[in-house]
C-alpha cells in the first residue's frame, strides 16, 4: 500500500457514517472503548487540507480510532462558513493522524503541504463495518 505520510502508521482507523451508534463498544471485539484526543488530518476537495483536534472512541486492545462522521461533517461546516463556504458538501477524505507538537505548530503558522507529509502518520488500515438488524458486522 503506498503511504503518504513520512511517519509510521499509527492506528486502524473507522469513519462511524450510523448516527444511532456511538460505539461504547469496541464494534470488533466487544470491549468498552475509551476516547482519546486525535488531530486528524482531512483532505477537503479540491485541495484544502484541515487538521482537527477531535475526541475519537477508541479501543486500545484493536488499537482502533472510531471518529462519527456527522460530527466531523460538522466541525467542518463550522470551519469553512467562515473561511470558504464554497467549498462546503465537497468530497473529504481523513488520511491519518498528526503529533500534538505538529498540530500546535500549524495553529501558529499553516503548516507547507511538504510539512505536512513529514508529520503525518497514516492510519494502518481502514475498517469498515455495517448494521445488520441492530448488530454490528464486519465488511
Amino acid at each position: 500500500m503506498k503511504r503518504i505520510g513520512k511517519q509510521p502508521p499509527r492506528y486502524n482507523f473507522f469513519l462511524n457514517p450510523y448516527e444511532d451508534a456511538r460505539f461504547t463498544s469496541c464494534p470488533k471485539c466487544n470491549r468498552k472503548t475509551g476516547q482519546r484526543k486525535a488531530p486528524l488530518l482531512i483532505h477537503v476537495d479540491p485541495l484544502d487540507p484541515v487538521a482537527l483536534n477531535y475526541t475519537c472512541r477508541y479501543c486500545s486492545h484493536c488499537d482502533l480510532l472510531i471518529a462519527h462522521q456527522d460530527e466531523i461533517e460538522a466541525h467542518l461546516v463550522r470551519l469553512f462558513l467562515q473561511y470558504k463556504p464554497e467549498v462546503i458538501g465537497n468530497d473529504y477524505l481523513i488520511i491519518g493522524t498528526l503529533d500534538r507538537a505538529d498540530w500546535k505548530r500549524g495553529l501558529q503558522k499553516p503548516l507547507a503541504y511538504a510539512e505536512i507529509e513529514e508529520s503525518l502518520h497514516d492510519f494502518k488500515k481502514v475498517w469498515r463495518f455495517e448494521m445488520v438488524g441492530g448488530w454490528v458486522r464486519d465488511t
